[in-house]
């Protein structure tokens, strides 16, 4: 045995087990990048590199980071999964090893011409994490300008396997906050819908009852004859601001739906809309017996109120169809209007810039139910939001 080569050995992976601790305590995505490049670098001895991420929608692999000889031109560039050193690298799930790249037929030339940079030594290796290929790890021209060895080979497949699990990591924890901001918003969206509600309906109600009972306490002074009449007016106001309370808190929390099922709280559903809305509202729940698990009846009455929701604040409907129906095999749920429609493709490709979360809620609470939704519509032909829910019996 050599006792230099194993020296080097124990100080390679002595360095590795350093950057790798380095590694997993970072969870922003863009600055772990940078760090695991920097890193295999130093593992490698290396003075360049490059770290290239998939890009599913475009059947690509993305320079996302480039170090060394002005290669910072080639960042965001895109080569074919199956093309070049990094190609073969991805796609065959193996490290490359190239003695001197530039008369290497499969060395993506173009845009390390366009920069300047000269590569001679390359080793290449896969970024995988639970079996998913992440992208490509790549070090150049080693600083003694020696070859890359078998133990450069394993030192960098460890470390790219490790910074596969720390790019995994903190792509789950920006997930992670991405959704919190989500959940944030939407019950920001609520809590500002439920004030505009009370704002609207009860708040003014009972503003004009402090109103009346203050006229009739004066007129109890001075004309005790209409009193009677007040009272009356007092009562029916009372009674406008008690159902108003009582649908809000319908909306917020059926509680027929969790004592009855989703038939019933259909059925109440409808018949409120049809006592405060100027539309028609046509049911059909006739088939509609299954009781689910409570989550998953919450889900379903989610996405018919916001269906029928939707449909109020954009279509101006004449007449809402609400039918649920079930088969052998499946409940069908659907929410149709006969308002002017719309263009799905449309609406769908700028849906991130409208500040509308209804669509998201609707497809999120589906997958509750293991369901399926679909939206169809067309300018002057209405909207049908349907749900498809298996059964489990």
């Amino acid at each position: 045995m050599n006792p230099t080569v194993d020296a080097a050995r124990v100080a390679a992976l002595e360095t590795l087990l350093q950057v790798t601790r380095e590694l997993t305590a970072e969870l922003d995505h863009e600055a772990l990048l940078t760090k695991i490049l920097r890193a295999a670098m130093r593992v490698t001895r290396s003075s360049a590199g490059s770290l290239l991420l998939r890009d599913a929608a475009a059947d690509a692999l993305v320079f996302r980071v480039v170090v060394g000889g002005g290669g910072g031109a080639l960042k965001d560039t895109r080569v074919p999964l199956t093309q070049g050193i990094a190609g073969e690298a991805f796609s065959r799930q193996r490290a490359v090893v190239v003695d001197d790249a530039e008369t290497d037929p499969r060395y993506f030339r173009a845009p390390a011409s366009s920069v300047g940079l000269q590569v001679h030594q390359l080793l290449a290796v896969p970024l995988s994490a639970q079996g998913r290929a992440l992208g490509v790890l790549e070090v150049m021209n080693q600083a003694q300008g020696e070859k890359y060895t078998k133990v450069d080979v394993e030192l960098l497949m460890a470390f790219a396997a490790q910074s596969a699990i720390a790019l995994e990591n903190a792509r789950l924890y920006g997930e992670l906050l991405q959704e919190r901001d989500r959940i944030l918003a939407v019950e920001a969206a609520v809590r500002h819908e439920l004030a505009r509600d009370l704002h609207d309906g009860p708040a003014q109600m009972l503003a004009v009852l402090v109103m009346q009972a203050r006229l009739a306490r004066d007129l109890a002074k001075q004309d005790p004859l209409r009193l009677a009449e007040e009272t009356l007016s007092l009562e029916a106001i009372a009674s406008k601001a008690l159902y108003q309370t009582r649908n809000i808190l319908f909306d917020l929390r059926p509680l027929i739906l969790e004592q009855q099922g989703l038939r019933p709280a259909l059925e109440q559903y409808a018949l409120r809309l049809r006592m405060v809305e100027p539309f028609m509202v046509h049911l059909d729940v006739a088939t509609c017996q299954t009781r689910f698990e409570p989550k998953q009846e919450a889900a379903i009455f989610a996405i018919a109120q916001e269906a029928v929701n939707n449909a109020k604040k954009h279509a101006q409907p004449k007449n809402i169809w609400i039918d649920a129906r079930e088969a052998e095999t499946i409940l069908e749920l659907a929410v149709r209007d006969d308002g002017p429609g719309f263009d799905v493709n449309e609406i769908q490709a700028t849906y991130g810039t409208r500040g509308s979360l209804g669509l998201l809620n609707m497809r999120e609470r589906a997958a509750i139910v293991n369901g399926a939704l679909q939206i169809t519509s067309a300018p002057q032909q209405g909207t049908r939001v349907l749900l498809t829910v298996p059964l489990i019996k």
